[in-house]
Protein backbone atom coordinates (compact mmCIF):
# COMPACT_ATOMS: atom_id res chain seq x y z
CA UNK A 1 0.00 0.00 0.00
CA UNK A 2 1.04 3.37 -1.09
CA UNK A 3 1.10 5.91 1.93
CA UNK A 4 -0.16 9.90 1.42
CA UNK A 5 0.27 10.59 4.51
CA UNK A 6 2.65 8.33 6.59
CA UNK A 7 6.22 8.19 6.53
CA UNK A 8 8.27 4.69 7.59
CA UNK A 9 11.99 4.91 8.69
CA UNK A 10 13.29 1.75 10.26
CA UNK A 11 16.27 2.28 13.19
CA UNK A 12 17.21 -1.13 14.24
CA UNK A 13 14.14 -2.81 15.57
CA UNK A 14 12.41 -0.03 16.02
CA UNK A 15 9.98 1.59 13.29
CA UNK A 16 9.07 5.24 13.51
CA UNK A 17 5.52 6.12 11.85
CA UNK A 18 5.95 9.54 10.89
CA UNK A 19 2.15 11.49 10.35
CA UNK A 20 2.46 14.16 7.42
CA UNK A 21 -0.88 16.02 6.83
CA UNK A 22 -0.11 19.78 6.60
CA UNK A 23 -0.11 22.65 7.98
CA UNK A 24 -1.02 21.34 11.52
CA UNK A 25 -1.77 17.23 11.27
CA UNK A 26 -5.19 17.46 11.46
CA UNK A 27 -6.20 13.54 11.57
CA UNK A 28 -8.63 12.08 9.23
CA UNK A 29 -10.35 8.48 7.63
CA UNK A 30 -7.42 8.27 5.22
CA UNK A 31 -4.70 8.39 8.01
CA UNK A 32 -6.96 5.74 10.40
CA UNK A 33 -6.72 3.32 6.93
CA UNK A 34 -2.70 4.13 6.50
CA UNK A 35 -2.06 3.45 10.41
CA UNK A 36 -3.90 0.05 10.09
CA UNK A 37 -2.03 -1.11 7.33
CA UNK A 38 1.34 -0.10 8.29
CA UNK A 39 0.31 -1.44 11.90
CA UNK A 40 -0.45 -5.08 10.47
CA UNK A 41 2.07 -4.65 7.84
CA UNK A 42 4.48 -4.14 11.10
CA UNK A 43 3.19 -7.28 12.94
CA UNK A 44 4.41 -9.61 9.86
CA UNK A 45 8.17 -8.08 9.81
CA UNK A 46 10.45 -9.94 12.56
CA UNK A 47 12.68 -7.27 12.20
CA UNK A 48 9.90 -4.39 13.73
CA UNK A 49 9.78 -4.62 17.39
CA UNK A 50 8.41 -1.58 18.83
CA UNK A 51 6.45 0.91 16.69
CA UNK A 52 6.56 4.94 17.15
CA UNK A 53 4.19 7.28 16.20
CA UNK A 54 5.15 10.74 15.86
CA UNK A 55 4.70 14.04 14.19
CA UNK A 56 6.19 14.38 10.60
CA UNK A 57 5.96 18.25 10.79
CA UNK A 58 8.20 20.00 12.90
CA UNK A 59 6.05 20.98 16.55
CA UNK A 60 2.86 19.19 15.01
CA UNK A 61 1.67 15.93 16.08
CA UNK A 62 -2.23 15.69 15.71
CA UNK A 63 -4.25 18.66 16.28
CA UNK A 64 -7.55 16.80 16.23
CA UNK A 65 -9.76 15.46 14.12
CA UNK A 66 -10.85 16.70 10.96
CA UNK A 67 -13.43 19.57 11.62
CA UNK A 68 -14.61 19.29 7.50
CA UNK A 69 -15.59 15.10 8.74
CA UNK A 70 -16.92 16.05 12.13
CA UNK A 71 -19.13 18.55 10.10
CA UNK A 72 -19.93 15.48 7.89
CA UNK A 73 -20.64 13.43 10.66
CA UNK A 74 -23.41 15.72 12.21
CA UNK A 75 -24.90 15.66 8.34
CA UNK A 76 -25.05 11.52 8.25
CA UNK A 77 -26.28 11.47 11.24
CA UNK A 78 -29.87 13.65 10.24
CA UNK A 79 -30.02 12.07 6.97
CA UNK A 80 -29.82 8.66 8.84
CA UNK A 81 -31.92 9.62 11.59
CA UNK A 82 -29.71 8.02 13.88
CA UNK A 83 -30.58 11.15 16.37
CA UNK A 84 -34.46 9.58 17.05
CA UNK A 85 -33.40 5.82 16.88
CA UNK A 86 -30.78 6.63 20.15
CA UNK A 87 -33.84 8.65 21.74
CA UNK A 88 -35.72 5.98 21.85
CA UNK A 89 -34.78 4.01 25.37
CA UNK A 90 -35.60 0.40 24.11
CA UNK A 91 -34.43 0.84 20.33
CA UNK A 92 -31.44 3.17 21.98
CA UNK A 93 -30.51 -0.06 24.66
CA UNK A 94 -30.54 -2.54 21.68
CA UNK A 95 -28.12 -0.49 19.42
CA UNK A 96 -25.64 0.20 21.83
CA UNK A 97 -25.75 -3.91 22.30
CA UNK A 98 -25.56 -4.86 18.47
CA UNK A 99 -22.89 -2.22 18.65
CA UNK A 100 -20.78 -3.79 21.86
CA UNK A 101 -21.05 -6.62 20.04
CA UNK A 102 -19.64 -5.81 16.85
CA UNK A 103 -16.66 -3.98 18.62
CA UNK A 104 -16.12 -7.35 20.60
CA UNK A 105 -15.66 -9.70 17.77
CA UNK A 106 -13.81 -7.06 16.09
CA UNK A 107 -11.36 -6.95 18.99
CA UNK A 108 -11.19 -10.42 19.48
CA UNK A 109 -11.14 -11.95 15.45
CA UNK A 110 -9.17 -10.69 12.59
CA UNK A 111 -11.21 -12.29 9.95
CA UNK A 112 -14.41 -10.66 11.48
CA UNK A 113 -12.97 -6.66 11.04
CA UNK A 114 -11.89 -7.94 7.28
CA UNK A 115 -15.72 -8.79 6.67
CA UNK A 116 -16.94 -5.82 8.76
CA UNK A 117 -14.64 -3.17 7.27
CA UNK A 118 -15.08 -4.49 3.54
CA UNK A 119 -18.96 -3.73 4.60
CA UNK A 120 -18.36 -0.42 5.49
CA UNK A 121 -16.37 0.46 3.30
CA UNK A 122 -19.42 0.04 0.93
CA UNK A 123 -21.20 2.48 2.65
CA UNK A 124 -18.68 4.90 2.56
CA UNK A 125 -19.48 7.18 -0.50
CA UNK A 126 -23.47 7.39 1.04
CA UNK A 127 -22.29 7.44 4.50
CA UNK A 128 -18.88 8.11 5.35
CA UNK A 129 -19.28 8.60 8.97
CA UNK A 130 -20.62 4.98 9.49
CA UNK A 131 -17.37 4.04 7.90
CA UNK A 132 -15.23 6.31 9.92
CA UNK A 133 -16.46 5.08 13.55
CA UNK A 134 -15.88 1.08 11.90
CA UNK A 135 -12.49 2.35 10.81
CA UNK A 136 -11.42 4.27 13.81
CA UNK A 137 -12.38 1.49 15.89
CA UNK A 138 -10.69 -1.08 13.97
CA UNK A 139 -7.37 1.31 14.09
CA UNK A 140 -7.37 1.59 17.82
CA UNK A 141 -7.82 -1.90 18.72
CA UNK A 142 -5.40 -2.60 15.96
CA UNK A 143 -2.98 -0.37 17.95
CA UNK A 144 -3.82 -1.72 21.34
CA UNK A 145 -3.67 -5.67 20.29
CA UNK A 146 -0.44 -5.32 18.31
CA UNK A 147 1.92 -7.43 19.05
CA UNK A 148 4.78 -5.31 18.71
CA UNK A 149 5.39 -2.96 21.74
CA UNK A 150 3.89 0.69 20.92
CA UNK A 151 5.03 4.42 21.73
CA UNK A 152 3.55 7.58 20.82
CA UNK A 153 5.93 10.24 21.02
CA UNK A 154 4.09 13.66 20.79
CA UNK A 155 5.78 16.37 19.45
CA UNK A 156 3.74 19.08 19.64
CA UNK A 157 -0.06 20.02 20.81
CA UNK A 158 -1.79 17.37 21.34
CA UNK A 159 -6.18 17.45 20.91
CA UNK A 160 -9.15 15.29 20.82
CA UNK A 161 -8.81 12.80 18.35
CA UNK A 162 -5.11 12.79 19.24
CA UNK A 163 -5.18 12.05 22.80
CA UNK A 164 -7.92 9.79 22.13
CA UNK A 165 -5.75 7.73 19.92
CA UNK A 166 -2.54 7.92 21.95
CA UNK A 167 -4.23 6.62 24.97
CA UNK A 168 -4.38 3.39 22.89
CA UNK A 169 -0.40 3.16 23.38
CA UNK A 170 1.49 1.30 25.57
CA UNK A 171 3.22 4.57 26.52
CA UNK A 172 3.36 7.76 25.63
CA UNK A 173 6.14 11.05 26.20
CA UNK A 174 5.66 14.21 25.15
CA UNK A 175 7.77 17.32 24.45
CA UNK A 176 7.98 18.93 27.75
CA UNK A 177 10.07 22.70 27.24
CA UNK A 178 8.10 24.21 24.04
CA UNK A 179 4.76 25.14 25.45
CA UNK A 180 2.79 22.35 24.09
CA UNK A 181 -0.82 21.11 25.69
CA UNK A 182 -2.78 18.44 25.35
CA UNK A 183 -6.41 18.42 25.91
CA UNK A 184 -10.20 17.05 24.99
CA UNK A 185 -11.99 19.98 24.04
CA UNK A 186 -15.02 18.51 22.39
CA UNK A 187 -17.46 19.53 24.56
CA UNK A 188 -16.89 23.10 23.83
CA UNK A 189 -17.76 22.58 20.44
CA UNK A 190 -20.87 20.74 21.66
CA UNK A 191 -19.98 16.95 21.28
CA UNK A 192 -17.84 14.78 23.43
CA UNK A 193 -14.47 12.70 23.06
CA UNK A 194 -16.32 10.20 20.99
CA UNK A 195 -12.83 8.29 19.76
CA UNK A 196 -12.62 6.52 22.94
CA UNK A 197 -11.60 9.57 25.15
CA UNK A 198 -14.68 9.11 27.68
CA UNK A 199 -13.30 5.10 27.66
CA UNK A 200 -9.79 4.73 27.53
CA UNK A 201 -8.40 8.10 28.54
CA UNK A 202 -10.62 7.43 32.07
CA UNK A 203 -8.95 4.23 32.40
CA UNK A 204 -5.26 6.31 32.11
CA UNK A 205 -6.23 9.02 34.81
CA UNK A 206 -9.16 7.59 36.47
CA UNK A 207 -13.29 9.52 36.72
CA UNK A 208 -12.56 12.40 38.36
CA UNK A 209 -9.43 13.38 36.20
CA UNK A 210 -11.30 12.53 32.92
CA UNK A 211 -14.26 14.57 34.41
CA UNK A 212 -12.15 18.17 34.44
CA UNK A 213 -10.63 17.39 31.65
CA UNK A 214 -13.33 16.33 29.50
CA UNK A 215 -15.72 18.88 30.50
CA UNK A 216 -13.72 21.97 32.01
CA UNK A 217 -11.85 21.42 28.98
CA UNK A 218 -8.43 22.95 30.25
CA UNK A 219 -5.53 22.88 27.91
CA UNK A 220 -3.03 20.59 30.30
CA UNK A 221 1.01 20.97 30.57
CA UNK A 222 2.96 18.08 29.92
CA UNK A 223 4.03 17.96 33.80
CA UNK A 224 0.40 18.02 34.62
CA UNK A 225 -0.38 15.25 32.01
CA UNK A 226 2.33 13.12 33.81
CA UNK A 227 1.10 13.80 37.14
CA UNK A 228 -1.94 12.47 36.17
CA UNK A 229 -0.93 9.62 34.23
CA UNK A 230 -2.40 10.66 30.99
CA UNK A 231 1.23 10.51 29.24
CA UNK A 232 4.56 8.21 30.61
CA UNK A 233 6.97 10.77 30.69
CA UNK A 234 8.28 14.34 28.89
CA UNK A 235 11.36 15.42 27.73
CA UNK A 236 13.47 18.65 25.86
CA UNK A 237 12.44 18.86 22.51
CA UNK A 238 15.63 18.49 21.36
CA UNK A 239 16.13 14.91 22.95
CA UNK A 240 12.60 13.68 22.06
CA UNK A 241 13.76 11.31 19.54
CA UNK A 242 16.92 10.12 20.90
CA UNK A 243 15.27 9.30 24.39
CA UNK A 244 12.34 7.57 22.64
CA UNK A 245 14.54 5.18 20.46
CA UNK A 246 17.08 4.61 23.39
CA UNK A 247 13.75 3.73 25.58
CA UNK A 248 12.55 1.57 22.64
CA UNK A 249 15.72 0.01 22.14
CA UNK A 250 15.58 -1.16 25.87
CA UNK A 251 12.11 -2.55 25.19
CA UNK A 252 13.25 -4.45 21.94
CA UNK A 253 15.49 -6.40 23.81
CA UNK A 254 12.80 -8.32 25.44
CA UNK A 255 11.28 -11.61 24.86
CA UNK A 256 8.17 -10.28 22.50
CA UNK A 257 6.60 -13.56 23.64
CA UNK A 258 6.74 -12.23 26.81
CA UNK A 259 5.77 -8.65 25.45
CA UNK A 260 3.35 -9.43 23.80
CA UNK A 261 1.06 -11.91 25.76
CA UNK A 262 1.44 -9.18 28.89
CA UNK A 263 -0.25 -6.33 26.67
CA UNK A 264 -3.04 -8.59 25.66
CA UNK A 265 -3.83 -9.74 29.29
CA UNK A 266 -3.44 -5.96 30.53
CA UNK A 267 -5.65 -4.10 27.40
CA UNK A 268 -8.01 -7.34 27.86
CA UNK A 269 -8.34 -8.84 31.45
CA UNK A 270 -8.35 -5.00 32.70
CA UNK A 271 -12.28 -4.70 31.87
CA UNK A 272 -13.10 -8.43 32.66
CA UNK A 273 -13.93 -10.01 35.91
CA UNK A 274 -10.77 -10.79 37.77
CA UNK A 275 -11.52 -14.82 37.46
CA UNK A 276 -11.60 -14.04 33.84
CA UNK A 277 -8.56 -11.94 33.97
CA UNK A 278 -6.76 -14.22 35.96
CA UNK A 279 -7.73 -17.35 33.45
CA UNK A 280 -6.56 -14.73 30.60
CA UNK A 281 -3.46 -14.49 32.03
CA UNK A 282 -3.03 -18.15 32.90
CA UNK A 283 -3.45 -18.41 29.14
CA UNK A 284 -0.53 -15.96 28.18
CA UNK A 285 2.13 -17.91 31.02
CA UNK A 286 1.50 -20.83 29.36
CA UNK A 287 1.92 -19.67 25.80
CA UNK A 288 5.16 -17.68 27.32
CA UNK A 289 6.81 -21.23 28.98
CA UNK A 290 6.54 -22.93 25.56
CA UNK A 291 8.75 -20.73 23.67
CA UNK A 292 11.91 -21.70 23.48
CA UNK A 293 14.08 -18.37 24.37
CA UNK A 294 11.76 -18.26 27.95
CA UNK A 295 12.94 -21.96 28.25
CA UNK A 296 16.94 -20.84 27.42
CA UNK A 297 16.78 -17.74 29.26
CA UNK A 298 15.60 -19.52 32.75
CA UNK A 299 18.00 -22.20 32.41
CA UNK A 300 20.51 -19.26 32.12
CA UNK A 301 18.93 -17.48 34.65
CA UNK A 302 19.17 -20.90 37.10
CA UNK A 303 23.17 -20.96 36.47
CA UNK A 304 23.38 -17.42 37.56
CA UNK A 305 21.58 -17.65 40.25
CA UNK A 306 23.67 -20.56 41.52
CA UNK A 307 26.73 -18.54 41.07
CA UNK A 308 25.62 -15.43 42.57
CA UNK A 309 23.14 -16.11 45.18
CA UNK A 310 23.16 -19.60 46.15
CA UNK A 311 26.67 -19.90 46.20
CA UNK A 312 27.42 -16.92 48.01
CA UNK A 313 25.43 -17.56 51.56
CA UNK A 314 27.06 -15.04 53.17
CA UNK A 315 26.84 -12.09 51.16
CA UNK A 316 24.24 -13.32 48.04
CA UNK A 317 23.48 -10.65 44.74
CA UNK A 318 20.22 -8.71 45.83
CA UNK A 319 18.10 -8.16 42.96
CA UNK A 320 18.92 -4.15 42.48
CA UNK A 321 22.62 -6.09 41.12
CA UNK A 322 20.32 -8.81 39.54
CA UNK A 323 17.94 -6.26 37.46
CA UNK A 324 20.56 -4.78 35.16
CA UNK A 325 22.65 -8.07 34.75
CA UNK A 326 19.30 -9.89 33.10
CA UNK A 327 19.20 -6.99 30.72
CA UNK A 328 22.42 -7.88 29.51
CA UNK A 329 22.91 -9.89 26.30
CA UNK A 330 23.49 -12.87 28.68
CA UNK A 331 20.20 -13.28 28.45
CA UNK A 332 18.91 -11.00 25.74
CA UNK A 333 20.30 -13.21 23.14
CA UNK A 334 17.91 -15.65 23.73
CA UNK A 335 15.04 -13.61 22.86
CA UNK A 336 15.47 -13.99 19.06
CA UNK A 337 12.44 -14.48 16.50
CA UNK A 338 9.29 -14.49 18.66
CA UNK A 339 6.72 -16.75 18.85
CA UNK A 340 3.61 -14.31 18.29
CA UNK A 341 0.26 -15.79 18.19
CA UNK A 342 -2.39 -15.25 16.78
CA UNK A 343 -5.41 -13.26 18.43
CA UNK A 344 -7.70 -16.24 17.38
CA UNK A 345 -5.52 -18.88 19.15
Amino acid sequence: MMYCYLKTRQVGAVQWLELHNPPVNFLNTDILIELHHAIRAAEQDDNVRVLVLTGGLDDRYVFHFSVDELKQAGHDVRKLGLGHLFKTPVIATLMRWHTALGFRLMRRFRLYEQIYLALMRRLRPYAPTIFTMAQMAATYFAIENCQKITIAAINGTCNGGGTEMSACFDFRFMVGDAGFTIGQPEVLIGILAGGGGTQRVTRLIGKAKAMELMLACDQISPQEAKRINLITDHFPKLELAAKVQAYAERLALRSMTACSETRYAIHHGYEMELTCGLALEMAGIVRCFDDPGTQAALADYANYLQAEVMDKPDAPASMAEISPAMESERFTRHFGAPVLYKLEN
